[in-house]
């Protein structure tokens, strides 16, 4: 990494036009939620805290009133400070405070991270963001050096991906039509989150989800260092024309990947490059068989091996009644959100959505609109989910239907079945619960109950 003063010499007027909000996961050494708000508010003047029982709570913040809350999906015992937009001086000021205050007071483990939230002040407009060349133009692999953890993340999943290449060949088809054919994701979690760039100028903005890990708050230089490099990169990729130089690399990412996918296309070859995964159909693995059906599935076997890291010695089953895909013995990790398989004695790590797990082991993941049947999840979310005869062991559990066993963790909303357990460790949050020993003004009849004492209501 060069130095700031020599790499972002004379950069100064694109940064002075940024506004930034900012987002801190964090635990805390010994202090109660009451003492943190307490020290913060003492060292964020004049700036003003608020503190709130409900993660994700409606007050919003601004540039001189910020929010802490718990960020239950991260134990009981994390919490979540949002800043206001400010402009750039004071957000580097806010940025440096809140390090130095999570560097005495508080710690950070894999599950933490920061985000930046980014816009423009004057005629600088996300709507006239050419997306394309900020993709291109993000060094993922240097952020990844300095945050190694956060590669492969499936809460900042890469950006690289974007791209289309499965429908294009550009030997064929000019690149023009690439270029204004990108399908941004419906959902946040990437490095780049786009959702919200084509808002009303006042709520538009950019949120940068890269930077994260244990020890994150140790380096503050590198911190700025990045929060800078995305303003210059955002700055210099709105309304910008797409370079030669930028041609040149879309060119080779679709070289690269067209020819992956399209090696994959036939059977054959699928067989030499993963010789320990068993393709079947309808659990009968005959050549002739599976090479019959292999065209019908193998994008959907495509995108499973590109959606997860290390899939080996395993058996793939396509069901041909039900048309689904059933994943057997398999142990890997997902490096972006897998959809609509089941997974049968699997070990598994990653973020899954309208699965069905049969027998299988779940660390440290996001599963929702799936079905538990005789599994066991760990330290994960489980969202909108039905648990039969599983258990979830320091799991986060939301909107959904328990009838099995919870041991630890924090049950936000749901239903019970008449088998369903919990142990005594297991936090069940209801609209009076206070997780974290606040005391809340009793005296305010009409104002906002969820409002710590000592610090006025929103």
């Amino acid at each position: 990494m060069e130095k700031y003063s020599d790499k972002f010499l004379n950069q100064s007027g694109k940064l002075k036009n940024s506004i930034l909000g900012m987002e801190f996961e964090f635990y805390m050494k010994d202090l109660s939620f009451y003492k943190t708000l307490e020290l913060l508010n003492q060292q964020l003047t004049p700036v003003k805290v608020w503190g709130f029982r409900e993660y994700h709570s409606d007050f919003t913040p601004d540039a001189n009133n910020f929010k802490i809350e718990p960020d239950l999906s991260g134990g009981s015992n994390m919490i979540e400070l949002v800043t206001g937009p400010m402009d750039y001086y004071d957000a580097k000021f806010y940025l440096i405070k809140i390090i130095k205050f999570i560097q005495t007071y508080g710690y950070t483990n894999e599950k933490c991270s920061i985000h930046f939230n980014l816009s423009f002040n004057g005629d600088k407009n996300l709507n006239d963001l050419n997306i394309l060349k900020l993709i291109l133009n993000t060094d993922e692999e240097e952020i990844y050096r300095y945050y190694p953890s956060r590669k492969n993340n499936v809460y900042a999943k890469t950006i690289k991906k974007i791209i289309p290449f499965k429908e294009y060949d550009f030997f064929n088809i000019p690149i023009s039509v690439v270029k204004n054919n990108l399908r941004l994701p419906n959902d946040k979690y990437y490095g780049i989150n786009f959702l919200n760039i084509n808002n009303d100028k006042e709520t538009q903005r950019l949120e940068f989800r890269y930077i994260g890990g244990k020890d994150f708050e140790k380096n503050l230089g590198q911190l700025i260092y990045f929060m800078e490099r995305f303003i210059i990169n955002t700055y210099e990729s709105i309304d910008a024309l797409f370079t030669s130089e930028d041609t040149a690399k879309l060119e080779e990412f679709l070289e690269d990947n067209i020819g992956n996918f399209k090696n994959l296309s036939k059977y054959d070859n699928f067989i030499v490059d993963f010789p320990t995964i068993q393709l079947q159909i309808n659990q009968d693995n005959n050549y002739d068989i599976v090479s019959t059906y292999y065209e019908k599935i193998y994008s959907r076997i495509f995108n499973l091996i590109e959606s997860t890291q290390d899939l080996k010695e395993c058996i793939i089953n396509y069901v041909i009644e039900k048309q689904t895909i059933e994943i057997v013995d398999a142990n890997f990790r997902t490096s972006a959100t897998l959809k609509n398989y089941d997974l049968i004695n699997c070990q598994v790590e990653g973020i899954f959505e309208d699965c069905y797990f049969i027998g299988s082991e779940i660390k440290n993941s996001q599963v929702s609109k799936s079905k538990l049947q005789h599994s066991d999840a760990d330290n994960s979310k489980i969202l909108n989910c039905k648990v039969e005869q599983s258990e979830l062991r320091n799991c986060y559990f939301m909107n959904g239907y328990l009838n099995g066993d919870m041991y630890g963790g924090v049950f936000r909303s749901g239903d019970l079945g008449p088998y369903a357990t919990m142990d005594s460790e297991v936090k069940v949050v209801k609209d009076n619960d206070n997780f974290f020993d606040t005391t809340f003004d009793e005296d305010d009849k009409g104002g906002d109950k969820e409002a710590v004492k000592g610090y006025g209501k929103k």
